[in-house]
Protein backbone atom coordinates (compact mmCIF):
# COMPACT_ATOMS: atom_id res chain seq x y z
CA UNK A 1 0.00 0.00 0.00
CA UNK A 2 1.05 3.63 -0.62
CA UNK A 3 2.06 5.48 2.25
CA UNK A 4 -0.48 7.35 4.20
CA UNK A 5 -2.00 10.89 4.32
CA UNK A 6 -1.62 10.77 7.95
CA UNK A 7 -0.72 8.53 10.95
CA UNK A 8 -2.44 8.96 14.20
CA UNK A 9 -0.12 7.61 17.16
CA UNK A 10 -1.72 6.99 20.59
CA UNK A 11 0.13 6.50 23.95
CA UNK A 12 -1.31 4.48 26.16
CA UNK A 13 0.26 3.41 29.29
CA UNK A 14 -3.04 1.46 31.81
CA UNK A 15 -5.99 3.60 30.77
CA UNK A 16 -7.91 0.68 29.04
CA UNK A 17 -11.27 2.80 29.03
CA UNK A 18 -9.39 5.53 27.55
CA UNK A 19 -7.92 3.66 24.88
CA UNK A 20 -11.26 2.15 23.38
CA UNK A 21 -13.21 5.71 23.26
CA UNK A 22 -9.85 6.78 21.46
CA UNK A 23 -9.74 3.80 18.96
CA UNK A 24 -13.39 3.99 18.54
CA UNK A 25 -12.92 7.38 17.71
CA UNK A 26 -10.60 7.02 15.07
CA UNK A 27 -11.40 4.26 13.65
CA UNK A 28 -15.09 5.55 12.97
CA UNK A 29 -13.90 8.81 10.84
CA UNK A 30 -15.02 8.83 7.11
CA UNK A 31 -11.10 10.26 6.23
CA UNK A 32 -9.53 6.88 5.50
CA UNK A 33 -6.10 7.63 3.95
CA UNK A 34 -4.54 7.11 7.32
CA UNK A 35 -2.64 4.48 9.41
CA UNK A 36 -2.85 3.94 12.86
CA UNK A 37 -0.25 3.31 15.31
CA UNK A 38 -0.90 2.71 19.27
CA UNK A 39 2.11 2.28 21.36
CA UNK A 40 1.34 0.69 25.03
CA UNK A 41 3.69 1.05 27.73
CA UNK A 42 3.37 -2.86 28.98
CA UNK A 43 -0.26 -2.01 30.60
CA UNK A 44 -0.94 -4.12 33.84
CA UNK A 45 -4.93 -3.24 33.07
CA UNK A 46 -5.79 -5.16 30.30
CA UNK A 47 -4.91 -2.76 27.33
CA UNK A 48 -3.09 -5.08 25.73
CA UNK A 49 -5.35 -8.44 25.86
CA UNK A 50 -7.78 -5.48 24.25
CA UNK A 51 -5.61 -5.00 21.65
CA UNK A 52 -5.24 -8.69 20.54
CA UNK A 53 -9.12 -8.71 20.45
CA UNK A 54 -9.62 -5.66 17.67
CA UNK A 55 -9.64 -6.87 13.82
CA UNK A 56 -8.52 -3.25 12.21
CA UNK A 57 -6.41 -3.20 9.47
CA UNK A 58 -5.20 -0.18 9.49
CA UNK A 59 -4.17 -0.20 12.93
CA UNK A 60 -0.46 -0.98 13.97
CA UNK A 61 0.49 -1.38 18.10
CA UNK A 62 2.81 -2.66 20.15
CA UNK A 63 3.69 -2.94 24.05
CA UNK A 64 6.56 -2.57 25.58
CA UNK A 65 7.77 -1.47 28.49
CA UNK A 66 9.65 2.70 27.83
CA UNK A 67 11.19 5.05 29.99
CA UNK A 68 7.94 7.81 29.89
CA UNK A 69 5.14 9.44 26.93
CA UNK A 70 8.21 10.99 24.81
CA UNK A 71 9.92 7.89 24.33
CA UNK A 72 6.46 6.24 23.21
CA UNK A 73 6.21 9.21 21.13
CA UNK A 74 9.75 8.98 19.60
CA UNK A 75 8.60 5.30 18.83
CA UNK A 76 5.53 6.04 17.39
CA UNK A 77 7.39 8.38 14.82
CA UNK A 78 10.27 5.88 14.15
CA UNK A 79 6.95 3.25 13.25
CA UNK A 80 5.14 5.87 11.48
CA UNK A 81 4.54 6.23 7.44
CA UNK A 82 2.40 9.25 7.05
CA UNK A 83 3.30 12.82 5.16
CA UNK A 84 1.52 14.35 8.47
CA UNK A 85 1.60 13.30 11.77
CA UNK A 86 -0.91 13.97 14.81
CA UNK A 87 -0.38 12.42 18.42
CA UNK A 88 -3.76 11.76 19.98
CA UNK A 89 -3.22 10.11 22.89
CA UNK A 90 -5.22 8.05 25.12
CA UNK A 91 -8.35 9.50 26.36
CA UNK A 92 -8.69 12.01 24.01
CA UNK A 93 -11.03 11.73 20.58
CA UNK A 94 -11.73 13.39 17.51
CA UNK A 95 -14.67 15.72 17.64
CA UNK A 96 -17.25 13.44 15.61
CA UNK A 97 -16.74 11.20 12.42
CA UNK A 98 -16.16 13.81 10.13
CA UNK A 99 -13.48 15.70 12.06
CA UNK A 100 -10.32 14.61 9.79
CA UNK A 101 -11.99 14.76 6.72
CA UNK A 102 -13.60 18.85 8.21
CA UNK A 103 -9.68 19.51 9.14
CA UNK A 104 -7.84 18.53 6.30
CA UNK A 105 -10.44 19.70 3.61
CA UNK A 106 -10.17 23.06 5.50
CA UNK A 107 -9.16 25.99 3.63
CA UNK A 108 -6.69 27.00 6.00
CA UNK A 109 -5.07 23.64 5.92
CA UNK A 110 -1.33 24.25 4.82
CA UNK A 111 1.87 24.12 5.98
CA UNK A 112 4.06 22.13 8.20
CA UNK A 113 2.63 22.40 11.83
CA UNK A 114 -1.11 23.25 11.54
CA UNK A 115 -2.65 23.68 14.70
CA UNK A 116 -6.17 23.33 15.32
CA UNK A 117 -8.89 23.91 18.68
CA UNK A 118 -10.15 21.70 21.22
CA UNK A 119 -13.27 21.14 23.16
CA UNK A 120 -12.84 19.98 26.82
CA UNK A 121 -15.70 19.65 29.67
CA UNK A 122 -17.98 22.04 29.38
CA UNK A 123 -15.69 24.27 27.64
CA UNK A 124 -12.89 24.96 24.50
CA UNK A 125 -9.86 26.58 23.80
CA UNK A 126 -8.90 28.79 20.57
CA UNK A 127 -6.01 29.33 19.84
CA UNK A 128 -4.08 32.37 17.66
CA UNK A 129 -3.60 32.86 13.98
CA UNK A 130 -0.31 34.44 14.43
CA UNK A 131 2.45 33.17 17.07
CA UNK A 132 5.65 34.88 17.84
CA UNK A 133 8.52 34.16 20.06
CA UNK A 134 7.19 35.47 23.51
CA UNK A 135 3.98 33.17 23.07
CA UNK A 136 5.48 29.91 24.39
CA UNK A 137 6.90 31.56 27.03
CA UNK A 138 3.00 31.94 27.99
CA UNK A 139 1.67 28.65 26.72
CA UNK A 140 1.86 25.98 24.15
CA UNK A 141 -0.10 24.43 21.40
CA UNK A 142 -2.16 21.21 21.47
CA UNK A 143 -0.28 18.59 20.54
CA UNK A 144 -3.32 16.20 20.17
CA UNK A 145 -5.12 19.07 17.75
CA UNK A 146 -1.43 19.26 15.75
CA UNK A 147 -0.80 17.99 12.17
CA UNK A 148 3.46 17.87 12.18
CA UNK A 149 4.50 17.45 8.29
CA UNK A 150 6.80 14.26 8.88
CA UNK A 151 9.97 16.56 7.34
CA UNK A 152 9.84 18.22 10.80
CA UNK A 153 11.20 15.54 12.35
CA UNK A 154 13.15 14.06 9.71
CA UNK A 155 14.73 17.36 10.33
CA UNK A 156 14.76 18.57 14.08
CA UNK A 157 14.73 15.17 15.19
CA UNK A 158 12.17 13.40 17.27
CA UNK A 159 11.22 14.93 21.05
CA UNK A 160 13.86 15.66 23.87
CA UNK A 161 13.62 13.42 26.13
CA UNK A 162 15.44 15.02 28.78
CA UNK A 163 12.14 16.87 29.53
CA UNK A 164 10.04 14.80 31.22
CA UNK A 165 6.74 17.08 31.25
CA UNK A 166 7.35 19.57 28.79
CA UNK A 167 9.25 17.91 25.54
CA UNK A 168 6.27 18.70 23.23
CA UNK A 169 6.32 22.20 24.59
CA UNK A 170 10.09 22.13 23.39
CA UNK A 171 9.83 20.55 20.41
CA UNK A 172 7.64 23.41 19.00
CA UNK A 173 9.67 26.51 20.37
CA UNK A 174 12.70 24.45 18.75
CA UNK A 175 10.85 24.44 15.98
CA UNK A 176 9.22 27.88 15.70
CA UNK A 177 12.86 29.76 16.41
CA UNK A 178 14.32 27.77 13.70
CA UNK A 179 12.44 29.73 11.28
CA UNK A 180 12.27 26.79 8.95
CA UNK A 181 8.74 25.84 9.28
CA UNK A 182 4.80 27.38 8.14
CA UNK A 183 2.71 27.38 11.37
CA UNK A 184 -0.61 27.66 10.46
CA UNK A 185 -3.97 28.01 12.44
CA UNK A 186 -7.21 26.12 11.16
CA UNK A 187 -10.24 27.60 13.36
CA UNK A 188 -11.60 24.21 14.01
CA UNK A 189 -12.32 22.04 17.32
CA UNK A 190 -10.41 18.97 15.92
CA UNK A 191 -10.37 17.22 19.32
CA UNK A 192 -11.67 16.77 22.64
CA UNK A 193 -9.29 16.82 24.91
CA UNK A 194 -9.45 14.46 27.92
CA UNK A 195 -8.43 16.05 31.50
CA UNK A 196 -8.85 13.57 33.60
CA UNK A 197 -4.65 12.77 33.18
CA UNK A 198 -3.76 16.10 34.65
CA UNK A 199 -2.51 16.19 38.01
CA UNK A 200 -3.22 18.53 41.04
CA UNK A 201 0.27 16.90 42.90
CA UNK A 202 1.56 20.07 44.53
CA UNK A 203 4.99 18.23 44.26
CA UNK A 204 4.28 17.24 40.32
CA UNK A 205 3.56 21.29 39.71
CA UNK A 206 7.12 22.41 41.71
CA UNK A 207 9.17 19.71 38.97
CA UNK A 208 7.33 21.34 35.89
CA UNK A 209 8.53 24.60 37.04
CA UNK A 210 11.62 23.74 37.69
CA UNK A 211 11.26 22.24 34.17
CA UNK A 212 9.98 25.14 32.42
CA UNK A 213 12.77 27.44 33.72
CA UNK A 214 15.64 25.45 32.25
CA UNK A 215 13.72 24.65 29.02
CA UNK A 216 12.87 28.76 28.34
CA UNK A 217 17.06 29.29 29.44
CA UNK A 218 18.49 26.75 27.18
CA UNK A 219 15.95 27.27 23.94
CA UNK A 220 16.00 30.83 24.46
CA UNK A 221 19.40 31.35 25.51
CA UNK A 222 20.14 35.22 25.54
CA UNK A 223 16.69 36.52 24.18
CA UNK A 224 14.93 34.89 26.90
CA UNK A 225 15.23 37.84 29.31
CA UNK A 226 14.12 40.25 26.63
CA UNK A 227 10.40 37.64 25.53
CA UNK A 228 9.90 37.00 29.34
CA UNK A 229 9.61 41.01 29.84
CA UNK A 230 7.20 41.45 26.59
CA UNK A 231 4.56 39.05 28.14
CA UNK A 232 4.84 39.99 31.63
CA UNK A 233 4.42 43.97 29.75
CA UNK A 234 1.23 42.08 27.66
CA UNK A 235 -0.26 40.95 31.28
CA UNK A 236 -0.17 44.45 32.29
CA UNK A 237 -1.58 45.90 29.34
CA UNK A 238 -4.40 43.17 30.13
CA UNK A 239 -5.76 43.38 33.40
CA UNK A 240 -9.01 41.90 33.57
CA UNK A 241 -11.09 39.62 35.44
CA UNK A 242 -9.79 36.71 36.92
CA UNK A 243 -12.11 34.48 35.05
CA UNK A 244 -12.22 36.14 31.64
CA UNK A 245 -10.45 34.15 28.88
CA UNK A 246 -7.99 37.46 28.32
CA UNK A 247 -7.66 37.02 32.45
CA UNK A 248 -5.69 33.49 32.01
CA UNK A 249 -3.08 35.97 30.76
CA UNK A 250 -2.70 37.61 34.46
CA UNK A 251 -2.27 34.20 36.05
CA UNK A 252 0.52 33.22 33.69
CA UNK A 253 2.36 36.02 35.41
CA UNK A 254 2.67 34.08 38.74
CA UNK A 255 4.06 31.08 36.52
CA UNK A 256 6.71 33.48 34.91
CA UNK A 257 8.18 34.49 38.40
CA UNK A 258 9.38 30.67 38.58
CA UNK A 259 11.00 30.65 35.40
Amino acid sequence: MDNPFLSIITINFNNVEGLKKTIASVISQKFTKLEYIVIDGASTDGSAEYLETLNVPLLNWTSETDTGIYNAMNKGIEKSNGEYLLFLNSGDVLNGPKALEAFISHEEFSGDVIYGDYKFGDGYKRYPDTLYPAYFIKTSLPHQSTFFKRRVFEEMGGYDESYRMGADRAFYIKCYLSGKYTFKHVPYFLTLFDLSGLSNDPEEKILKNQEDSRMMKELYGDDFEKYKRQVEEELERNKVSKYSWKGILKRIKKRLNNL
